[in-house]
């Protein structure tokens, strides 16, 4: 494949499919949107039509999405195909991320990029704006960092002007220390942590399950969960950038995409903005002779 990518901008759609399917020698479906019910009907009517244990492509270009959504089309995916590989040209973010995980491998190109699986949820506040999970979690961590800080430098003001010894000093403390730190404690709204980290707590397990289930069994359960728990509960944003070279400190199973098939997952992707379709590999009859010939 010697084509530049302007040279494929200028063929149809359907060639750009067909060229990546007969390339990759698999089946490939594209999902270029957030995953939702309507991937989920795509991918079982994809996994119907697929060949017993034969393997599957899947293109995959989107800002996240419905967990549970992504978890039906690995079920569905995996329940026919043998081999699956997820093609990363740009971003697979949140709900997109977990879906890789339960790929036999992960093809990244030079600006694709991973994300946290902190799930989004609305604030109780009754913003529209969604807010990861981790946020409240995070809040209570600096509280409590602060609160340790003051007590440290009430402590230390105790000592370098009054003649006590460490354990005076702190009960003499604990009076002032307990004025700054009961009304910020009284804001954690222990509904709103519990609620927070019931859905974290949903992302690591979905997380868990997918990876001791296919790509990942051949892991120790310790390995698998700390991978879990580095994409749920340890990135700072919701939107921090996994790249090639972090999914790989993270260890997931993460490889270079070629420059050729990230050319044709480009042009696809500029002609099917929103979209999810399959496309079925059928090996031409050069192809089919030519890996006979090879066994």
């Amino acid at each position: 494949m010697s084509e530049g990518k302007d040279t494929l901008r200028d063929n149809p759609l359907t060639d750009f499919t067909l060229m990546l399917a007969e390339r990759r020698e698999r089946s490939v479906l594209c999902v270029n949107r957030a995953i939702d019910s309507d991937c989920v009907e795509v991918a079982r009517s994809a996994a119907d039509d697929l060949d017993e244990a034969g393997g599957l492509t899947v293109l995959l270009d989107s800002p996240g999405g419905d967990i549970e959504s992504a978890y039906r089309m690995l079920l569905a995916l995996r329940g026919k195909a043998g081999d699956i590989e997820v093609l990363v040209p740009g971003m697979a973010k949140s709900a997109a991320t977990f879906f890789c995980l339960g790929a036999d491998s992960i093809h990244m190109g030079r600006y694709g990029e991973l994300g946290p699986l902190d799930p989004q949820i609305l604030d109780l506040s009754g913003s529209a704006i969604p807010v990861s999970s981790l946020a409240t979690f995070n809040s209570l961590e600096r509280l409590l960092d602060y609160s340790m800080e003051s007590l440290d430098a009430i402590v230390q003001t105790l000592l370098s002007r009054a003649p006590m010894d460490i354990p005076q000093a702190i009960e003499q403390a604990q009076p002032l220390f307990a004025a700054i730190a009961t009304p910020l404690y009284s804001q954690v709204d222990p509904h709103e942590l519990g609620r927070s980290g019931s859905y974290l707590a949903v992302s690591e397990d979905y997380a868990m399950r997918v990876m001791k289930r296919w790509a990942y069994a051949d892991r120790t359960d310790d390995a698998q969960r700390r991978i879990a728990r580095r994409l749920v509960w340890e990135y700072p944003t919701h939107g921090f950038v996994i790249d090639l070279a972090e999914a790989r400190e993270i260890e997931l199973r993460v490889e270079k995409l070629d420059d050729d098939s990230e050319s044709l997952c480009q042009a696809i992707l500029s002609e099917s903005e929103g979209s999810v379709e399959f496309q079925k590999y059928a090996p031409t009859a050069d192809a089919a002779t030519d890996s006979q010939t090879e066994k």
